[in-house]
């Protein structure tokens, strides 16, 4: 699923896990059902509401008489930028929901939206580019983060991997001397714990070693650097239970990024349980997301696996990372990497670098987060549910390279009546556009580039009817021609022209 070469460029297919921030960003969503525990709609908190596994339900009162999906490919009109970036994408998914009973419905709806979500900067405060409406007026919804999704697993995966060590004594034994012990005795205790493993579980010598780091260290300590997902600080106020999720279970592993300390948990935990290896790809799947990072080709129309070209020898962080890498968490769990300034000791540093070391390389959590909000609904009523977010569309090298969207209808699939779904996408004028299913070209339109924006733009309109409700779409521009487009919109602008002239060491005639 992933290919690295051993070259200046690294091209990877990949499955790219995002984060919640500015210039981060992409798509998916459909109203879903998420089911209560115990069928209590009353629970407080909002993973009180939610079933256990994060799991969506089915429903069978409501219909969903159509969707009116539109998506629009622009420029991110508040960065000024030099150079063409990728472009924002606004999405607005808008429902037409009956409730033909005749008793008031109360739900918890769930929205999945892979990778992340722009953060807005026209707010007071920055927050995520997100708002639900119900007939026009907003409707709270709260943000569950890939990071509080990772939270839950590594939660889990602790508690199954400390009860199945202190199953066993002579684990359990073993354990405690390593943890509560000092010098000599507790580096017998490593060797005779990893002997064990090997000789009477019957592990191989690489798993030995994660479980023998794994109960050396403090995983349940304080968190000694900020995982590199920069998770999102809003949620202390709003839902601090997430918040504290996105933390748990780290300690020292928050060196090596939180992908892959919960790729640790996980993998330990299928060691002594393997129906807890798919935790993450359960979730995903059911959803209707796919775990590989996809794209549609700009030549053939064909889904495929996503491609990137990195080169590792321009644009480095203040990690020394590659930018293009330390921004696709994707490309960044697959790397060895620790980070050099972290506040930690040689001795967790030593075990942070064994686990890197022995960690399977292949790593398949993919990004995905889910709006969650409510909504009542009164009898033999119809409403209308309008959930809308921008996000940066992500890059796919492969020639000709190309800008994607991905969004999830797969929600669709789990209504007992759904209509149908009316797409329209508009893409600016003289870039070429194809989507995973056959779209009509209506011609370009004079179009508000966006609702912060009143300025026009010319935009040809693409539009079919989804017939599949299952799996994802796939939208894709043509990168050359954006960038191409762009940079012909900065040289016309006198800001940007002179931006461009400085970057080529002209000065400007006066």
């Amino acid at each position: 699923m992933s290919r690295i070469r051993r070259a200046p460029v690294i091209l990877v297919s990949i499955m790219v896990i995002s984060i919640l921030a500015a210039g981060k960003v992409f798509a998916n969503g459909g109203p879903f059902v998420i089911k209560y525990p115990n069928g209590d709609p009353a629970a407080k908190g909002v993973l009180a509401r939610l079933d256990p596994d994060l799991m969506p339900g089915r429903e069978n009162r409501l219909k969903v008489v159509k969707e009116d999906l539109k998506v629009t490919f622009d420029k991110d009109q508040i960065i000024k930028r030099e150079t063409s970036g990728p472009p924002l994408v606004r999405v607005s998914a808008n429902y037409t929901i009956d409730n033909p009973t005749s008793k008031e419905i109360e739900m918890d709806f769930g929205f999945p939206i892979l990778r992340g979500i722009y953060v807005s900067p026209y707010s007071m405060m920055p927050q995520p580019d997100v708002v639900v409406l119900l007939d026009q007026k907003p409707i709270v919804c709260t943000i569950i983060s890939n990071s509080t999704i990772y939270g839950i697993i590594r939660q889990r995966a602790y508690a199954l991997i400390e009860e199945a060590i202190a199953a066993n004594s002579e684990l359990a034994n073993l354990a405690s001397t390593m943890r509560n012990g000092a010098g000599e005795e507790r580096l017998a205790a490593r060797q005779k714990l990893s002997a064990h493993l090997v000789a009477k579980m019957k592990w191989n010598e690489r798993d030995a070693a994660l479980l023998v780091e794994y109960v050396s260290m403090d995983v349940t300590g304080p968190i000694k650097i900020q995982p590199p997902d920069h998770t999102f600080w809003w949620a202390s106020s709003s839902a601090p239970e997430l918040h504290k999720l996105q933390y748990e279970y780290l300690g020292s592993l928050a060196a090596i990024g939180e992908q892959k300390a919960t790729q640790l948990f996980a993998h330990l935990a299928a060691k002594f349980n393997p129906q807890v290896s798919a935790a993450y790809e359960k979730i995903f799947a059911a959803w209707g997301g796919d775990v590989r990072e996809c794209s549609v080709d700009l030549s053939t129309g064909k889904i495929r696996p996503r491609e990137i070209t990195v080169d590792p020898s321009v644009l480095k962080d203040k990690r020394g990372l590659d930018i293009a890498i330390a921004s696709d968490p994707t490309i960044y769990a697959r790397l060895d990497y620790l980070d050099p300034n972290a506040p930690i000791t040689e001795i967790e540093r030593a075990s942070c670098e064994a686990i890197l070391k022995n960690l399977p390389v292949v790593f398949t959590f993919a990004p995905m987060n889910i709006l969650h909000y409510q909504v009542k609904l009164p009898p033999n009523s119809i409403h209308t549910l309008t959930v809308s977010y921008t996000q940066y569309a992500y890059l796919d090298t492969r020639e000709p390279s190309s800008y994607q969207l991905a969004y999830v209808v797969h929600p669709a699939s789990l209504w007992k009546e759904f209509g149908p779904i009316n797409l329209e996408v508009a893409v600016p004028d003289g870039v070429g556009f194809r989507a995973s299913s056959d779209c009509e070209n209506g011609g370009p339109e004079e179009r508000q580039v966006s609702p912060h924006n009143p300025q026009k733009a010319r935009f040809n309109i693409y539009r079919t009817i989804l017939e599949q409700k299952t799996g994802e779409l796939y939208l894709a521009i043509d990168a050359n021609a954006w960038k191409n487009k762009v940079a012909a919109e900065n040289l016309n602008n006198p800001v940007q022209q002179s931006a461009h002239l400085a970057i080529a060491g002209v000065k400007p005639k006066n």
